[in-house]
């Protein structure tokens, strides 16, 4: 016993002093002595473990348990190690037998909530943090815990107070300051955002998440020149910080430097080659320069990104299925084309149904969105056509619309199917749109849906369409359905606009109406894509870095030969793109706006 008090005595020497490999040979030293020494396995697993071979450390972890099963300490440490390997059954079960022998005991239920969310069991990862908390209400890891949980599900605010509680329990706890910040920015409470963010870099001068979340903050309020050295500095900090590298890609996007967003973009790739939103971002940028061989595949990385995961659940009867590649022979076979994104992304891709039916001679079903059926019945290519709320179709392969382009490897701009209206409507009577001499028809819309992206530049106030509502020379319709019809009667032009929207039941409808017009005006949504699609004259206004779609310069759509674009010339400036568009309508039309 002398010798193996002895051999124990070095080895906690090398480890105090963190010559692991010493002290590991003390250890096995010891084992060869007494091979049921608990301190010596539980130990070396310790070692074994920290030097990075997780398996080794398992099996002495089981060593202790089998030679004294009551063991706490050394169950908490089994579980941690199981969740290294990710083996999560294992490390649940480690952690509950640690709580059985000690029911008080706050950590295992924190290791117990880590491996539920890492398992994505989050409402089970919830109760486990705090049950932790319940036996020790100062446990500011658990607290914190359950804030990165609630960011996790999008519950900002609330995250945000319980990051607020945590720096309360514990306020040299400085991480959460990092994690407040950014729960805070996504909250849109951007002052407390900036206020917390500095706290942290204060505190952690050397935190590059903290530099590249301050960053995204400013990135948020269009300050994109201090987001971007914010950015700079994170990864100066951090030179393999892949998300600092794709946010500066962001920032350099906005500033128009397109050739550095898109190193940096790249940059984040190599560092981190499955960042989905990364490789997005770069597709979006190769699509506005209209390099579409490395857009369209870069852009099927849309798949990995966490709001289609959650379609392709919702949707899994089709996903679940083949989906098409280029290089099967499906002649005679039915192929599923199905709507995934907006709307507008549905009537724009739609167009390349028939040259992909006429490439791969085969039958195309199609499911697409409710409010786009009557309009898709058009479509004289289509075999099959139902309603997303409708029973799928038999399919042999499937496709989402957006795939198109890439499984016809459209290369250039000049391989767009060359017909200028691929979507077709009558025009319906019950509308009366009115035909007076002296007096054009013009249908506006002036926002987008809040959940498409970049929602805030796409859209502008009803009021820079005074002018034009208010001219004696013009009947104004509304095209803009939703909430944000209310705008009419809040700015007053009751009298004004002409609203039929409650019979605009659907996208047919609609393009009925737009069939009676002289002209629409959209903000980037679906309506100017409709527009387009039925090659009616619409005017697009756009924010100064627009979709991707509409590329970076000139008036011209290649997609919509129909279609001029407005361009902001400042960033979120819009008077002077109305002001262009006032020209327009007296060039175009000859009436003079006032």
């Amino acid at each position: 016993m002398e010798k193996e008090k002895i051999l124990l005595t070095q080895a906690l020497e090398f480890y105090k002093n963190k010559d692991l490999d010493n002290a590991k040979n003390k250890y096995i030293e010891t084992l060869e002595y007494n091979q049921n020494s608990i301190e010596a396995h539980a130990n070396v697993g310790v070692i074994y473990k920290a030097l990075g071979d997780t398996n080794k450390a398992i099996y002495h972890y089981i060593e202790v348990i089998k030679i004294n099963p009551k063991h706490v300490l050394t169950y908490n440490n089994l579980g941690n190690a199981f969740k290294e390997i990710k083996n999560y059954k294992m490390a649940e079960k480690a952690f509950k037998d640690c709580i059985k022998l000690d029911p008080s005991n706050f950590n295992a239920y924190n290791n117990l909530g880590i491996v539920y969310e890492s398992a994505g069991h989050n409402s089970l990862a919830k109760i486990a943090y705090k049950e932790a908390v319940r036996i020790n209400p100062k446990f500011s890891k658990a607290i914190n815990n359950i804030g990165v949980l609630l960011y996790k599900e999008k519950n900002y605010v609330d995250s945000a107070k319980i990051f607020e509680i945590t720096l309360d329990v514990d306020p040299q706890y400085h991480e959460v300051y990092s994690n407040k910040g950014a729960a805070y920015n996504k909250a849109k409470n951007y002052e407390k955002a900036i206020e917390s963010l500095e706290k942290a870099i204060e505190l952690m001068p050397n935190h590059s998440g903290a530099y590249t979340n301050l960053g995204n903050v400013y990135n948020k309020i269009f300050d994109y020149k201090k987001a971007s050295k914010l950015h700079e500095k994170s990864i100066e900090l951090d030179p393999k910080g892949s998300n600092a590298y794709s946010n500066l890609g962001t920032s350099y996007k906005y500033l128009g430097q397109n050739k550095k967003a898109i190193d940096s973009y790249k940059k984040a790739i190599e560092i981190d080659p499955n960042f989905e939103n990364a490789h997005f971002d770069l597709a979006t940028m190769y699509l506005a320069q209209e390099d579409f061989s490395k857009g369209w595949a870069e852009y099927e990385w849309r798949f990995k990104k966490e709001e289609m995961i959650s379609h392709m659940i919702e949707h899994k009867d089709i996903y679940s299925q083949t989906m098409f590649v280029n290089d099967m022979d499906i002649e005679g076979k039915t192929l599923l084309l199905h709507s995934e994104q907006g709307f507008g992304d549905s009537i724009q891709f739609i167009r390349f149904l028939a040259p992909l039916k006429k490439k791969f001679k085969c039958k195309i079903a199609v499911k697409c969105r409710d409010e786009l059926k009557e309009l898709f019945k058009s479509i004289k290519e289509i075999d099959v056509l139902v309603g997303r709320s409708e029973k799928t179709p038999d399919f042999d392969v499937h496709l989402p619309i957006m795939s198109m382009p890439y499984v016809l490897d459209m290369k250039s701009i000049k391989d767009l199917p060359k017909n200028k209206a691929y979507l077709s409507a009558k025009v319906n009577k019950e509308f009366n749109v009115k035909s007076e001499k002296g007096k054009i028809n013009i249908g506006i819309c002036w926002s987008a849906s809040v959940t498409g992206e970049s929602y805030e530049g796409k859209v502008f106030d009803l009021k820079f369409l005074d002018s034009i509502i208010l001219s004696d020379k013009i009947n104004v319709y509304s095209l803009q359905v939703g909430p944000e019809n209310e705008d009419i009667k809040k700015l007053g032009y009751e009298n004004n606009i002409i609203d039929l929207t409650d019979k605009l039941t659907d996208f047919s409808k609609t393009a009925s109406l737009m069939k009676s017009l002289d002209l629409v005006i959209s903000s980037d949504t679906s309506v100017a894509h409709l527009a387009g699609a039925l090659n009616v004259p619409v005017w697009i206004p756009l924010q100064k870095t627009p979709d991707w779609r509409w590329g970076n310069k000139g008036e011209i759509s290649l997609w919509y030969p129909s279609a001029k674009l407005f361009r902001q010339k400042s960033a979120r400036i819009w008077d002077s793109v109305f002001q262009s568009m006032t020209a327009k309508l007296y060039k175009s039309f000859r009436i003079k706006i006032k």
